[in-house]
């Protein structure tokens, strides 16, 4: 008993602790039912236009006018490429809104509600399909298109499987289940059909053994895997078997039944011959390149190794940026998870090791964000080594603004710098003096060139045009830039200009040695891309190059000369050449060399993982005329959809007659012509930039003012047995545990931007008593977020005294302000006034003449409020939630009435989907009046078996009651008082995607959960559970004249255990549980329970 008793007293004192802590953050008006929520931060304001292209709409704001003249120009031409794949055109009205980078994309509202609608909604949500697509400026054209691409193609995909028109949309999600994969997956497969990213994706699905679970799968990493699976319908079936997949999954309602009508092969069949086929389409070389995968051991390193890392990954990290030093000795990376950035390095321990000692010291510098689930930025977070390897400098994001931070190795400090004009850097480079950045920036969703100069933090844009330029890199002199361009020439323009641009990248030189910098064209291909050029000595380069197929090959150009005419003097022309070092067997993302230890190398994936890769020595000067690339530009096979470069160089004008002069790129040129035309392909190869494929123009815009709209986004029916208000019921001498069975309906619909909301609702149980009705209108567009709301809740009950039916009306209206801190955490402050009236049904005289009564209620409530949790599937969490409150109302002036209290919930990820989950509540009355906390049974409970026979101290001035649940082998009311805690522990096991990796056919199985459980706590009304002077300690009987109080010793804390299962179940999540309470250390008979609800 000791022990139990210590136990007990450490528990309440743990739950102490809890509220005293400010890291701490949930109110519970019926159940364990508390708001919590994510926040949008915005840091500007956001004034909208529009232009229309045909159905199109295009919406964006100040500084986004190019940007959407970029996407009107385009928009069309990708609808109807996308056409052949689903068999029909889209639908219009279509709205596209733009942002003009991540950060102010991340600041709208887009979505604000949906993010936790799953996690507290028990039936199905009817789907309204709408037709919008969020874009963002990358400073990549070519990234921008692809982004435009998958969005159309998720509408397109909508509209197939949903059907366009709204009525027709509204339908269950238990009817039509639609697995990541396939939806993720064929919008991944579209929005970029053949590229060293999504060869890199598929390869590795395939080698790796992904695809065996791809069931699993979710998000990002189920698009990448259900790229396999429509990159081999495509190329098995023909395009056109696509669209039949779509229509037959409409018609059968089956994700396999579609596939099996279009394919003749069952899900199962499908995986194997989609694993079959790529492993077959996968390069010779490629695996013979990277770690070995073919036993359980070998996989399980392989997702830890990194390639020529000298440490072993985490698995929970993503490695996005790494850089090595200067001096060869610090590799500085970066790691992203679930969006949280930490900045790290590696230093290389050159002295000897005695053994068992680590070659080299991983030390965390900094780290921004928190862990959320948002878009994340393919573009990595770009890393800048100074030339003394003794520090270096990253750039991210803070409060929607770029900032430069340094980081000093010997000091282990970091320095932040804002930058201004600018709204996110691409990539950057150290001068050799270390005394300027060049950086690629993006403003408005274009990027140009940046010279920072350290000295000052002065910052100053090279030029400002349409063109998209990157990966920039000072050359050994520091006299000069080479980057990436998609600008169809060598004039820098007036960002006003609206003149065509190229699709693909090209190399270019920046000079910096007069007052205005000027630019050299150092490759020019029409039809292929070039990123990554680095700088060599002599006037040399390498870069990346990409076909249109998606292969790619490391190329060498260098400054060279010929001779003109002789005279009096000898006259060059200067141009630069270019040579294919080598064809790459492994796609990779990004190039780059290592002039230490003269190594090329590249990022590609190994078992979904970052894995740095070599590709070979970094060319030398003498080997230009030794043949050593001979082979490489002979050796590729034209007949593979490989499309060569046109090498056309910068050279000087001049008169002379070089007509008879037959450089190496014309003999490749001719060559190429002649294998095109023996094999009937319809390629045409041309070297004439104004090629009408190979140009785009933006169009100029006649924008229109946005006008607010509205329109409908969410329609909710359901069976509910709670009552569902934001207010605490009213306590007038009855208990009322549950309202009965009824219809709840929630109505919402919104602006296009999510930026004001109007929700109404109301619940109406069977038996008509118990209604709730309520409205309220949401104001999301500022830094404070508004809400205005007014509920009406009905309840009817027995007087205990006069044994009159009571019937309470109760009026609610609410104003409050959320201040968000971060994404996560919020402080959120309310004024509330509260009416309620009491009317006494007349049943004879007496109660006929019984007058009215009337109470009211003014005050306020404070609340903090922290949310970085997260779903991957049904009732499945993972993260923390969490809510501190404290409210306070005045009814009248002689009376007070307020509660402190918090919950918090904690989920952990013990394997697959199974977690397990911690929950600890407590509620404390203050002021004169208090509130009745019911302790026991389930929320939304099916189950009847409420217990009347818990006595409830009259002496208490009680004036409202809440359910204090779960207490899973109790019924209601198993305790009570003014005070209350409790603690929930859960395992959670869903069966078949733990135990199985092939996707269920049926909604019930595929969510069947196993849990086990157990609930401790108690309810109480003195100081703490074991004073004195708790009620609840003694029994008084009363016989006039004689008044009898007894003592007793009955352990006031009770706990229960037991194990339930949980599924969805006709559109219904369903909770059926037995457990066992122990009450006065007695282990009652099991009592089973049916609820349906979320969470515990």
């Amino acid at each position: 008993m000791k022990a139990v008793r210590k136990f007990i007293i450490l528990f309440l004192s743990t739950i102490t602790v809890l509220v005293s802590s400010n890291e701490v953050m949930a109110q519970f008006y019926d159940g364990l039912q508390v708001e919590y929520g994510k926040n949008r931060v915005q840091y500007r304001e956001f004034f909208w236009q529009s232009h229309t292209v045909g159905h199109f709409e295009i919406y964006f704001y100040q500084g986004g006018h190019e940007l959407a003249g970029a996407i009107a120009g385009i928009v069309d031409p990708i609808a109807k490429e996308l056409k052949p794949f689903f068999g029909n055109s889209l639908d219009g009205p279509i709205q596209i809104i733009v942002y003009n980078n991540i950060a102010e994309f991340r600041q709208s509202n887009i979505g604000v509600f949906s993010e936790d609608e799953e996690s507290e909604n028990i039936g199905g949500t009817a789907k309204i399909i709408g037709n919008k697509i969020f874009l963002y400026g990358r400073g990549d054209r070519a990234a921008l298109e692809r982004d435009l691409r998958g969005g159309l193609a998720r509408i397109a995909l909508h509209q197939t499987i949903y059907k366009g028109d709204w009525q027709d949309a509204l339908k269950n999600y238990s009817m039509l289940q639609i697995p990541d994969w396939f939806s993720e997956g064929l919008i991944e497969y579209l929005a970029e059909e053949k590229s060293s990213r999504s060869k890199i994706n598929i390869f590795d699905a395939a080698r790796s053994g992904a695809l065996n679970n791809i069931d699993r799968s979710e998000g990002d990493e189920a698009g990448k895997l259900g790229n396999a699976v429509w990159d081999y319908i495509a190329d098995v079936y023909g395009i056109p078997a696509i669209a039949n997949v779509l229509y037959m999954v409409r018609i059968s309602r089956s994700v396999e039944g579609g596939f099996r009508f279009a394919t003749g092969l069952n899900l199962s069949s499908l995986m194997s011959e989609v694993i079959s086929y790529q492993t077959s389409q996968t390069p010779i070389n490629y695996s013979s390149k990277l770690p070995r995968i073919e036993t359980r051991k070998e996989k399980k390193h392989s997702k830890r190794d990194g390639g020529d890392l000298p440490f072993l990954l985490k698995k929970r990290y993503n490695y996005v940026s790494i850089k090595l030093s200067p001096d060869g000795k610090t590799f500085a990376f970066i790691t992203d998870e679930r969006g949280q950035m930490r900045v790290w390095t590696c230093e290389i321990n050159d002295k000897e090791m005695t053994s068992g000692e680590n070659q080299f010291t991983i030390t965390k510098r900094a780290q921004h964000g928190n862990k959320l689930d948002q878009i994340i930025s393919d573009i990595p977070p770009p890393i800048a080594w100074h030339p003394d390897g003794k520090k270096f400098t990253y750039s991210t994001s803070e409060k929607g603004s770029p900032i430069l931070v340094t980081v000093i190795l010997d000091e282990k400090k970091i320095i932040k710098k804002d930058l201004f004009r600018i709204d996110e850097v691409l990539s950057m480079d150290y001068s050799p003096d270390g005394k300027s950045i060049v950086f690629s920036g993006m403003q408005n969703g274009i990027s140009d060139l940046y010279l920072y100069r350290v000295i000052g933090n002065l910052q100053e844009p090279l030029w400002r045009d349409r063109f998209d330029d990157l990966n920039p890199r000072f050359t050994e002199n520091g006299l000069s830039i080479i980057f990436s361009s998609n600008r169809s020439d060598e004039v820098l323009r007036g960002d006003r200009e609206n003149i065509p641009f190229n699709k693909q990248l090209d190399i270019y030189l920046c000079h910096l040695d007069e007052k205005t910098p000027y630019l050299e064209q150092l490759v020019k291909t029409p039809r292929i891309d070039e990123r990554f050029p680095i700088p060599l000595p002599n006037r040399e380069f390498v870069y990346l190059s990409e076909y249109e197929n998606g292969n790619q090959e490391t190329s060498w150009g260098w400054a060279d000369s010929t001779i003109l005419s002789i005279d009096t003097i000898i006259r060059y022309r200067h141009f630069f050449d270019t040579r294919v070092i080598s064809e790459l067997d492994i796609p990779i993302s990004s190039l780059d060399c290592d002039t230490l230890s003269g190594v090329c190398y590249g990022n590609s994936t190994v078992m979904r993982h970052s894995y740095r890769v070599d590709i070979g020595k970094m060319p030398r000067t003498k080997d230009r005329t030794s043949g050593v690339f001979s082979v490489s530009t002979q050796n590729i096979n034209l007949n593979t959809g490989f499309i060569p470069p046109d090498w056309t160089e910068k050279f000087e004008s001049t008169d002379a007659d070089i007509r008879n002069y037959k450089f190496e790129f014309e003999s490749r040129i001719e060559k190429a012509q002649f294998s095109n035309k023996n094999n009937s392909e319809d390629t045409v190869l041309t070297s004439n930039n104004e090629s009408a494929d190979t140009l785009v123009a933006s169009i100029r815009l006649k924008p229109v003012h946005y006008r607010l709209n509205f329109s409908l986004q969410k329609l909710q029916s359901q069976v509910n047995n709670t009552f569902g208000s934001q207010f605490y019921r009213a306590y007038d001498g009855t208990t009322s545990f549950n309202p009965g069975l009824g219809n709840a309906t929630e109505i919402r619909i919104s602006d296009l931007f999510d930026d004001y909301h109007i929700i109404g609702g109301f619940n109406i149980p069977a038996n008509l008593s118990n209604t709730l009705v309520g409205l309220a209108y949401y104001d999301l567009s500022g830094r404070v977020d508004k809400m205005i709301s007014f509920q009406r809740q009905g309840k009817t009950g027995i007087d205990p005294l006069s044994y009159n039916i009571l019937e309470t009306q109760s009026h609610f209206a609410q104003y409050r302000l959320t201040f968000p801190v971060d994404e996560v955490r919020s402080l959120r402050a309310s004024m509330g006034l509260r009416l309620d009236r009491a009317v006494t049904q007349g049943t004879e005289m007496f109660s006929l003449t019984t007058p009215n009564s009337w109470t009211n209620q003014i005050g306020f409530k404070l609340a903090w409020v922290k949310d970085n949790s997260r779903s991957p599937a049904l009732n499945i969490m993972e993260g923390t939630r969490a809510k501190v409150w404290a409210e306070y109302y005045l009814d009248g002036f002689d009376k007070s009435f307020g509660t402190i209290g918090f919950d918090l919930r904690h989920y952990v990820k013990i394997y697959a989907n199974a977690i397990i989950a911690v929950r600890a509540a407590g509620n404390w009355s203050i002021g004169e009046l208090a509130l009745l906390n019911l302790l026991g049974g389930t929320d939304n409970s099916l189950s009847l078996g409420n217990n009347y026979g818990t006595p409830i101290d009259t002496k208490q001035s009680y004036a409202y009651q809440a359910n204090i649940t779960p207490m899973r082998g109790f019924a209601n009311n198993a305790r009570n008082g003014s005070n209350a805690a409790i603690c929930n522990v859960e395992l959670r096991i869903p069966l078949w995607s733990t135990l199985f990796s092939e996707p269920s056919k049926t909604d019930f199985i595929r969510n069947l959960q196993m849990v086990g459980f157990a609930d401790v706590g108690s309810a109480w009304t003195g100081l703490n559970p074991y004073s004195d002077d708790n009620t609840f300690n003694s029994t008084v009987y009363e016989n006039n004249p004689i008044t009898v109080t007894i003592n007793n010793n009955k352990e006031p804390i009770i706990y229960d255990f037991g194990f339930g299962f949980r599924s969805r179940m006709f559109g219904y999540w369903v909770n059926a549980n037995w457990g066992w309470g122990v009450d006065d250390n007695i282990i009652l008979p099991s009592r089973f329970s049916l609820s349906l609800n979320f969470d515990f």
